[in-house]
């Protein structure tokens, strides 16, 4: 990934911040633009939401981009066969970089000739991911690495005939009162990661971190929105976490947020996941996960669980290392 291409994915994740969790629309009317006329942020867009329910979620559901069809005059490779278009095709890392699905009656669609680069999955030490209470939790953002921090949360057993996914405990996040005075009245929890730390050899161009997390409700047909949100910064995670909201708003610091609609009805845990473009020099990782709570007022806020938090680092393999191997 050279420059140019980290400055144009950077572009991408700040419009679907704004987007998403601003509802700006002429950032909406800026990434329409930028998808359409731009083949290479619709190459990038596939890479950035390479999975299927990421892309159906983001494109899909928050309409971002609406795309003719193809002009008549362009045919398939041949010796290839045409794509379905009236029907989902999951993206799979043998088709990154093509985006092809229904949009309503609209269509997304980006082709890419490059070669798909080997990638090692890695996984990170979180800190007590299957919430078992191993330390007190703390109020808030932590200060440094090793806790977690809640807005409103609270270690429990099995409950409301639900247990724990794994282990013997989970984390019961309880609702925020909508009459009490808070910027942001989702039940969040947070930790803080060290990527100094890592066997790795450093962070590269390409390298990402996945970020997963289960949920669940605790009264069934709970009409559900989950939050996973991941922030890389390039301080040690001292620094990072002094003042650290007003961090997240640098261009130099990356960060994917992205909400989830849990299957209605489901009664069991749920599983959803996130991706983070990590820059080169990335020292810290912020982990954000919550309940969000109803956007209509009249409907009370409910009370959800999180249990089984995983991180993985996906770590591009150099041509030189592969040669070596």
């Amino acid at each position: 990934m050279n420059e140019d291409s980290f400055s144009l994915d950077f572009r991408l994740l700040r419009l679907l911040h704004a987007v998403r969790d601003e509802q700006d629309e002429p950032a909406r009317t800026a990434l329409n633009e930028l998808l359409r006329s731009d083949p290479a942020s619709r190459a990038a867009m596939a890479r950035l939401l390479v999975d299927e329910q990421a892309l159906i979620h983001q494109l899909r559901d928050e309409g971002i981009v609406s795309l003719l069809e193809p002009a008549p005059s362009l045919r398939p490779a041949k010796g290839t066969r045409a794509p379905r278009w009236r029907s989902w095709r999951p993206l799979t890392s043998a088709a990154a970089g093509v985006v092809i699905g229904t949009l309503s009656t609209s269509l997304v669609y980006g082709f890419v000739t490059q070669r798909i680069p080997e990638v090692r999955t890695i996984p990170l030490p979180v800190f007590d991911p299957s919430l078992e209470g191993i330390a007190p939790l703390e109020d808030g953002l932590p200060n440094d690495t090793g806790s977690w921090g809640v807005d409103s949360a609270t270690f429990v057993t099995t409950e409301n005939g639900i247990s724990p996914k794994d282990g013997s405990r989970m984390l019961r996040l309880e609702p925020i009162p909508k009459e009490k005075v808070v910027k942001n009245h989702s039940s969040r929890v947070y930790q803080v990661l060290d990527l100094r730390s890592l066997p790795t050899g450093g962070i590269i161009d390409g390298d990402e971190v996945r970020v997963t997390a289960s949920f669940t409700a605790a009264a069934v047909g709970t009409n559900s929105k989950y939050l996973i949100r991941a922030v890389a910064l390039e301080e040690t995670p001292e620094e990072a976490m002094d003042n650290f909201w007003s961090k997240t708003e640098n261009d130099d610091v990356i960060s994917v947020s992205q909400r989830f609609d849990a299957v209605p009805g489901e009664e069991s845990w749920q599983t959803f996941s996130l991706k983070l473009p990590l820059q080169p020099g990335a020292h810290t990782l912020v982990l954000i996960l919550g309940a969000v709570p109803p956007s209509d007022p009249a409907v009370p806020a409910a009370v959800h669980y999180l249990d089984d938090v995983q991180v993985s680092l996906l770590k591009v393999v150099p041509a030189s290392a592969k040669s070596s191997d």
